[in-house]
């Protein structure tokens, strides 16, 4: 039997294999996707999730759960909610604390199994499997451990079954609130919180105010092929420009290219993506397209105020799926050295 998942005019076809029973379980495996699967996982999600897929917030890892090479599930875990009283509460943290402690907290916020399996203790035993590695794969990728999960569940059509058989606990519900844009607006909605401890002391760490990690990367150097360095231009010149005309000193390609190749260089804000275009060598900085300076005579990169202004402004408008879009396409295909 052979299912046809069509998305943004691109087909995944993969074969159903015999579905696994219970004792089949342990057989299970569930990995990070690689860069070339990131464009299928997404169209699966947003097809048969009910709230669909915009985008991940923050630092996130995208998995998917497999028996014998089917994919039986997807799950994401994605930056924790900024703010939730229930769980803030718990940990018994003040503001400053939580700002600098709260990149140790991941947000489950996807888990879809597709709706042809249907085996008892599969969602738990996912979740599982999911938590073991899971603090150890977001070091290896983003220098930190994770702590502490949570997530969020609308008890309108769930009852957060799964999250009590994998040992997660209640806390509480949230109040009501979602984020849009810069604003928090009241939806009536509450969502339950459960939270899971990845280590015995979590708590307790999290309120303390001795953090013996580092939440950041060393930013390293990169180099760009001129290929690779022209098909990124093109395919980020397909991106409108979302600025007015007068006043543009650098290209919107410049800014946006430079921002994709800091970021894969461990560059997570602003600031380390403009101190790593001031890094760039003459030649890195023309083959991104960035302004040459008559009067200088070398090739200038974007301020931090030019990379943020450009970077926000793509962040609140649709153009933003589109340069996801692209960014995939040329990651899944193109090389590159560091």
């Amino acid at each position: 039997m052979h299912l046809c998942y069509i998305h943004s005019a691109m087909s995944y076809v993969f074969e159903i294999n015999p579905t696994p029973n219970a004792s089949q379980l342990r057989c299970i495996e569930v990995r990070p996707i690689p860069r070339h699967e990131r464009l299928r996982w997404d169209s699966l999600m947003r097809q048969h999730h009910y709230l669909g897929l915009k985008a991940l917030v923050g630092e996130s890892i995208r998995y998917v759960a497999t028996y014998k090479g089917q994919w039986l599930a997807l799950l994401s875990w994605s930056a924790a909610a900024l703010n939730c009283k229930v769980r803030d509460r718990w940990i018994g943290w003040y503001p400053a604390l939580k700002q600098q402690q709260l990149p140790l907290i991941a947000n489950n916020s996807r888990f879809l199994i597709f709706p042809q399996f249907k085996i008892p203790n599969l969602a738990s035993r996912i979740l599982s499997l999911n938590l073991r590695r899971l603090s150890n794969d977001w070091e290896t990728t983003y220098g930190h451990p994770i702590w502490l999960v949570e997530t969020f569940v609308d008890p309108r059509y769930f009852k957060g079954t799964c999250y009590k058989a994998a040992g997660w606990s209640f806390l509480g519900h949230t109040c009501g609130f979602e984020k849009h844009l810069k604003t928090y607006t009241r939806h009536n909605n509450p969502k339950m919180v459960f939270i899971k401890s990845l280590q015995p002391d979590a708590k307790d760490k999290l309120s303390s105010v001795c953090l013996n990690y580092k939440l950041s990367k060393e930013v390293k150097p990169m180099e760009v092929s001129e290929k690779a360095a022209d098909d990124l231009i093109r395919r980020l010149s397909k991106i409108p420009e979302p600025r007015k005309p007068r006043g543009i000193r650098h290209q919107k390609i410049s800014i946006l290219a430079i921002s994709i190749c800091a970021i894969m260089c461990n560059a997570l804000n602003f600031s380390a993506i403009a101190q790593w275009a001031k890094g760039c060598s003459q030649n890195m900085l023309k083959r991104l397209w960035c302004r040459y300076n008559i009067r200088q005579r070398r090739y200038i990169a974007p301020s931090e105020p030019t990379i943020r202004r450009l970077l926000q402004r793509i962040a609140f408008t649709e153009d933003r799926y589109r340069s996801s879009r692209q960014c995939y396409i040329w990651l899944a295909t193109e090389p590159f050295r560091r």
